[in-house]
């Protein structure tokens, strides 16, 4: 260190040099235009102030660099604790020597004035020093780097005079965890400031996508954004870690924590300067999700948790503030902080976990309560308050997120202690579609429960039976076993069993409903899927389960969807919370109510959900094939929907879309190929085993029926065809299958056109276009477009059909305009964005978690719908701007109903 009253020379030049020099920029920096553009016009003060690791170093030196680049003056100071009076001023001098000021004419004024008080003599140099900085004229830049580590009062007055007498070209900005003590206000405040903090010094979503130079998958990207906040360094720990293991490889925020590099950072440079206490504090906050009044009471011991943590304002941006003085910390740093507490203190670590458990349980923060139940090793006590949660209930109660999160804390101690903690699991395994595990969990659990009948010791006997028949149901459902399975009859047979008793917990007894009315429905049996239906409602809504609500919606919504009930469908679907299945039933719902050409778009195609039942399904397949651009793509689409449902052995949904697949085999002209696939598939052959709605579902009954229709009227058995489309009608109409019935008549009329039976096929139309003025189904219409476009001038001329002229001609004018435009899936979209942004197809798979074989499949079918060859071709076609911009575009003009909603 120099003496006082001397600009520091080669002695400690390395020194000097750091100081003085801003630094390097570091490999991989990611340049923040934005902000950039905020700083200039530099005001007089700018004041970056957010916590460590948010790059204000950073964004200074290429702030510094724009300037020097212009060839403007650009002065840095790096401070720290031994920066005192003296030796500030010292620096300062040096700084804006360094950068080019001239400052011949007093630097013997300056090496003489060793005598005198320090003060003075300080204010007698910053005073020189601001009149050499007046005299240069042109823009001057000071960047004073780690404002906070000022620790001495005079040191700190020095900065301050400069602040507030300044020369009007002298520009300061300043980077700060937290303020040592400046007089900010009167500049911060005045149009001559500007303060950035942390939440603008965060990552956008954008920002992190270019970090990583677009090589994130959409969920990687959104998962990322949550877990780090946006806070620069962590974004930076990831990509060091993602660099060494593989830009594939996903880093758990344990990694980031557990990284001795990452651990180095967090100890030495974001918390060097918390005092202990302080720090102590720290560690006990990374334990909450959110720190409140009242949990800090109960779990610390105090009452002045507010003020305690005022005195962490250099941390200030990593502390997020919630509703009633609520707070968390930064994810990364929680987990940071956490991980050291257990390392340092591994019994209080685990006491406070089981205060904050107890405490969240008496809240009925059950999800809470277990992971911190959990944290302290408590296995009983994570079994217990599984129980007192509901067990399966919970999906129920709280939705699938929070069973997600339960599912961590399920251990093999757990499990095998608590037999209603082994049902959750094969609960979790059920939803996310691991059929043969749930399975097998669940013959375990019979082989050692008595068939269910035998709880834990001091367990509940009769709430394992209940959780037993609920986790039934939810394996018939989603692993869409056939109706004549045997569990889907233990299903039925337990289910009614249960539902008669009237000592059953609301939550179960909604579920129970549910069930039986989803079984009921898919028979065709709508009076008691009504009714139990209406029981289930009622009993979720006693119960406040409102993801139990959405669920009975849901089925109540698909059930008006069958019978045509249109308009309460549409209602059903829409209440409470949107879901994705919810999405795609309602898709399938204004699909049905469109008389749009084939091919037409009716919107952008939903994300399937990742599990759900028959429904579901047969929603989103049986639409997005239709949406196809002709019968070829439309195979395609429903091939490699059959490859997946086979993957997950999901035998009802296999052969639903084996009987939809005869449809477009006939469509595409492959009769032949269509006939060896419905006996190679084993599809039934007899009319009575085709028209069955007790051993499959209705929607597999209608899929088989319409499929084997156009089979035989494609081998030319027209009067098979019909009698066997007649006898799908009037089941369907004793049925009260809706749905069914329209396309039954839409069959009708188009074996009518081809027997050259003009009349039946116009009587047919008829028929047809007045039941639709209660179904408000008109896609039959288009599927059979080409004899209907044939009968429409007869029924129009028929004066004894005047009742349904005016929607006869509707009709025509929607099937006389064929849209050539091609339509692409959301899937697609997503791939051709990304290959015009200039992906790779391994980029592209990464990104949209897909295989490289996959997106080469969706391009060539791309390619196909438009007549291009390849990737250069298809950008050739779409040259003229009408291609590419309709990707994910406006509706046509066929995608909007007929007629407004009843």
């Amino acid at each position: 260190m120099t003496e006082a009253g001397q600009i520091p020379h080669a002695a400690k030049r390395w020194l000097v040099d750091a100081k003085a020099q801003p630094p390097g920029i570091v490999a991989g920096y990611y340049r923040r235009t934005d902000l950039l553009d905020l700083l200039e016009p530099l005001r007089r003060l700018t004041v970056l102030r957010a916590p460590g690791g948010f790059g204000k170093t950073a964004l200074l030196a290429d702030l510094a660099d724009r300037w020097r680049s212009r060839g403007q003056l650009a002065a840095w100071l790096s401070l720290d604790e031994g920066d005192t009076p003296g030796i500030v001023d010292d620096y300062l001098a040096l700084a804006f020597k360094t950068a080019g000021l001239k400052l011949l004419d007093m630097e013997e004024v300056w090496q003489n004035d060793a005598e005198g008080e320090l003060p003075h003599r300080t204010r007698r140099r910053t005073e020189l020093l601001a009149s050499a900085i007046e005299s240069h004229g042109a823009p001057c830049l000071l960047v004073l780097d780690d404002v906070e580590r000022l620790g001495h009062s005079d040191a700190v007055a020095t900065i301050d005079f400069l602040l507030q007498n300044g020369a009007p070209n002298l520009h300061i900005a300043l980077a700060m965890r937290d303020n040592p003590g400046l007089d900010l206000l009167d500049v911060v405040v005045g149009s001559d400031g500007i303060q950035i903090g942390a939440d603008q010094l965060r990552f956008s979503t954008a920002q992190i996508d270019g970090f990583f130079n677009g090589g994130l998958s959409l969920r990687e990207l959104s998962a990322l954004e949550k877990s780090t906040e946006g806070w620069p360094i962590a974004l930076r720990m990831v990509r060091n870690i993602k660099s060494a293991a593989g830009a594939d490889t996903p880093v758990t925020m344990q990694q980031l924590a557990a990284d001795s590099v990452n651990a180095e950072w967090f100890s030495e440079r974001l918390l060097r300067d918390l005092p202990e206490q302080d720090g102590e504090l720290l560690l006990d906050l990374a334990l909450f999700e959110w720190v409140t009044p009242t949990l800090a009471r109960e779990v610390l011991g105090t009452d002045d948790i507010g003020q305690r943590i005022k005195r962490l304002g250099a941390l200030d941006g990593l502390l997020q503030q919630g509703q009633d003085q609520n707070l968390r910390l930064n994810p990364v740093l929680c987990e940071y902080c956490a991980a050291r507490h257990r390392r340092q203190d591994l019994p209080h670590f685990q006491r406070l976990h089981r205060r904050i458990a107890e405490a969240q349980a008496r809240e009925g923060r059950f999800v809470q309560a277990l992971r911190h139940a959990a944290q302290a090793g408590e296995t009983e006590q994570v079994g217990k308050f599984l129980e007192e949660a509901g067990g399966v209930r919970l999906w129920a109660r709280f939705g699938v997120k929070s069973l997600m999160a339960v599912d961590d804390f399920l251990t093999p101690a757990v499990i095998d202690a608590f037999p209603r903690a082994a049902l959750l699991r094969c609960t979790v395994l059920t939803l996310t579609s691991q059929f043969a595990e749930a399975f097998a969990q669940y013959a375990k659990l019979k082989a050692t429960t008595e068939d269910f009948r035998r709880d834990r010791p001091g367990g509940d006997d009769m709430a394992l039976y209940a959780d037993h028949v609920l986790v039934q149901m939810t394996l018939a459902g989603f692993a869409c076993l056939p109706l004549d399975s045997a569990l889907a009859q233990d299903v039925l047979a337990h289910g009614t069993e249960m539902a008669a008793r009237d000592d059953l917990d609301p939550v179960v007894e909604g579920a129970l409903n549910l069930s039986l009315n989803l079984a009921d429905q898919q028979r065709g049996r709508f009076d008691s899927a009504r009714r139990c239906g209406t029981l289930a409602k009622a009993a979720f809504e006693r119960a406040n389960a409102n993801y139990g609500a959405v669920f009975i919606n849901l089925a109540l919504g698909a059930q008006a969807m069958a019978q045509g009930r249109v308009q309460e469908a549409s209602d059903h679907y829409g209440h409470g919370a949107p879901t994705a299945i919810a999405d795609v039933l309602s898709w399938e719902l204004e699909h049905e109510r469109t008389c749009s050409p084939p091919g037409a778009a009716i919107q952008d195609v939903p994300a399937l959900p990742e599990v759900g039942w028959m429904d579901v399904y047969a929603a989103a397949y049986g639409v997005s094939a239709e949406l196809a651009f002709d019968p070829h793509a439309a195979l395609f689409t429903v091939d490699q929907a059959r490859d997946y449902a086979r993957g997950r052995d999901l035998a009802s949904v296999v052969r639903f879309l084996s009987a939809l697949r005869i449809s477009w085999l006939v469509e595409d002209g492959l009769v032949d190929q269509a006939e060896q696939s419905w006996q190679q598939d084993g599809l039934p052959l007899d009319d009575a085993e085709i028209l069955d709605v007790d051993h499959r579902s209705w929607r597999e009954m209608e899929a088989l029926a319409c499929g084997r229709v156009r089979l035989l009227a494609a081998k030319g058995q027209l009067e098979a065809a019909g009698d066997l489309a007649e006898r799908l009608f009037a089941f369907a109409e004793g049925r009260g299958l809706g749905r069914v019935m329209m396309n039954a008549l839409a069959l009708m009329v188009g074996i009518a056109h081809r027997s050259g039976q003009l009349l039946m096929a116009t009587s047919t139309l008829a028929k047809f276009l007045r039941l639709v003025e209660t179904t408000d189904y008109y896609r039959p219409l288009a599927r059979e477009r080409e004899a209907v476009l044939a009968t429409l001038p007869s029924l129009l001329r028929d004066d004894g059909a005047q009742d349904v002229h005016d929607t006869a001609t509707l009709v025509a004018a929607e099937l006389q305009e064929p849209n050539q435009t091609p339509v692409f899936t959301a899937r697609e979209i997503a791939i051709l964005r990304a290959v015009e942004r200039g992906f790779t197809d391994r980029a592209v798979a990464a990104r949209l978690s897909l295989s490289e074989q996959e997106v080469q499949d969706h391009l060539q079918n791309v390619y196909r719908k438009v007549g291009a060859e390849d990737v250069s071709d298809f950008h050739h076609l779409a040259a003229d701007g009408k291609l590419l911009p309709r990707l994910g575009g406006p509706r046509n003009r066929g995608g909007t109903p007929l007629r407004p909603r009843r």
